[in-house]
């Protein structure tokens, strides 16, 4: 996550949110700023092994019990990180903007209209307005550093506090 922290805010000097040039901008930083395709490249990897870490830190969890009383709370906080990773994943992935994220983008979107009764509402929110545009480049840009990153931070916070105020890994269930 820390990784994650200054490589993104590297990156923020140089990316434009915008549907005209946000792919270019990602060209740019790639190409043309001194030691961008570093950044970038640590940005995306340290995504990829981020969701695989959470991914395999919560089947270790459900594999020893670690879900049971007193940590019920922390298990629910640790399922709204791993919800939380995948959305900044995905939010990540089609900051891009090109031709390859297009789809990605349109399937993704399209599932929360499949939310009933308030699917076309949060689409709209989600979305910037009726359909993909303009408003949606900024839209994803905004939850990917603050309406995702903020909350993320702070269940990591808690939960690396309630995981100390547990007892840790080695702590014995109460009976």
């Amino acid at each position: 996550f820390l990784v994650l922290a200054a490589t993104g805010l590297l990156l923020t000097f140089f990316y434009i949110p915008t549907p005209d040039q946000a792919a270019a901008s990602v060209q740019v930083i790639t190409y043309q700023v001194p030691f961008g395709w570093l950044v970038r490249n640590l940005h995306y990897w340290a995504a990829q092994w981020m969701v695989i870490v959470v991914a395999l830190h919560m089947l270790r969890v459900i594999f020893t019990g670690a879900y049971k009383l007193p940590r019920q709370t922390n298990y629910v906080i640790g399922i709204a990180l791993l919800v939380g990773t995948l959305l900044l994943n995905f939010t990540g992935y089609v900051l891009r903007w090109d031709d390859g994220t297009h789809w990605a983008l349109v399937v993704g979107t399209n599932l929360v209209k499949d939310v009933p009764l308030i699917g076309s509402m949060l689409y709209q929110i989600i979305v910037g307005g009726s359909q993909i545009g303009a408003a949606t480049t900024v839209r994803f840009y905004g939850w990917h550093l603050f309406g995702l990153t903020i909350p993320a931070l702070i269940l990591i916070v808690w939960h690396g506090f309630k995981v100390r105020r547990d007892g840790g890994i080695s702590h014995q269930p109460r009976i």
